[in-house]
């Protein structure tokens, strides 16, 4: 194994724990300012300081760093953001913390999905039985008909099947464009809308208030980066697992900071959820490399 190679196995995952780490410091702090501030103005929030921090890595040179082939997807990416960042924001706000870190692992299972139907990926036997698992995971999570309503977790949900949509999205824009661009033009499409429904809601911040707003806007920037790299440096199964440290701290953050219960269904749905998106992520890995090996064969033979 050649140095390069090594580097990107060990920064790969580096990347995936450390953007872990901070998007559960994000929903906890998005908890905390949500007390004050409707979540619906913090998405306006969160997108203005998105922008600003990352403005300045393109001042310089800005027409040929922002340059893209791909802003109809950038548009697409925007909406489902848009809609998944809504549906998060209320969530993170209106059930615990473990929650709604553990819908959101249902984001893989719906993309895989939307795969099938809008890329024409084929779902083979092994694929289906993993997203079957995979929803009865989420089943545990929202338990219709056993608990009353709560707009909270329709939330969630809606978030995750959005998510879902957006991974689609950012995996055909990640092969061509930086991850900092990527994010920077994801921010830049849900900023004007963001606004026109945070003027329903508006109030002025208190000093304090402006304080959390800056953080969240550099940390949203920063953890949506680190995600990309981690996706782009490493293969999908070497780093999806270690989205579960995003969970652990997310349920640490709520026992501590806020006083929520361990809720152990919510614990077992999410390794569900997740290990049914190892696998077939795992499932997906070797099927390409016997695709890859069976044409470099077939290539020699002829």
């Amino acid at each position: 194994m050649n140095k390069t190679a090594l580097s990107d196995r060990i920064s790969g995952p580096t990347y995936m724990i450390l953007s872990c780490v901070i998007f559960a410091i994000l929903w906890a702090l998005i908890r905390h300012a949500s007390a004050t501030l409707h979540p619906f103005l913090l998405v306006f929030y969160r997108s203005l300081f998105g922008v600003l921090v990352l403005a300045p890595f393109f001042l310089k040179d800005a027409g040929s760093k922002l340059r893209s082939g791909s802003h109809k997807l950038y548009i697409i990416r925007g909406i489902t953001g848009l809609v998944a960042t809504y549906g998060t924001f209320y969530a993170v706000a209106n059930i615990p913390l473990a929650d709604a870190v553990a819908i959101s692992y249902g984001a893989p299972i719906f993309a895989a999905v939307g795969a099938i139907f809008f890329l024409d990926e084929k779902i083979r036997a092994r694929r289906f039985l993993a997203l079957g698992i995979g929803f009865i995971g989420m089943l545990l999570l929202i338990r219709p008909g056993f608990e009353a309503f709560d707009p909270g977790y329709m939330a969630a949900l809606i978030a995750s099947i959005f998510i879902g949509a957006s991974l689609i999205v950012i995996k055909k824009l990640s092969a061509s464009d930086k991850p900092e661009v990527v994010v920077f033009y994801s921010l830049i499409y849900i900023f004007p809308i963001s606004f026109v429904v945070a003027l329903f809601y508006w109030q002025w911040p208190t000093p304090v208030e402006w304080g959390l707003l800056i953080l969240m806007g550099a940390l949203v920037s920063l953890a949506h980066i680190l995600l990309v790299r981690a996706f782009s440096k490493s293969e999908t199964t070497e780093v999806l697992p270690l989205d579960f440290v995003r969970l652990l701290l997310a349920t640490l953050f709520g026992v501590v900071l806020f006083g929520e219960a361990v809720d152990l269904l919510t614990l077992v749905g999410a390794a569900i959820i997740l290990g049914s998106t190892v696998y077939t992520a795992h499932r997906e890995a070797i099927y390409r490399k016997r695709k890859r090996l069976f044409k470099e064969t077939d290539s020699e033979q002829s």
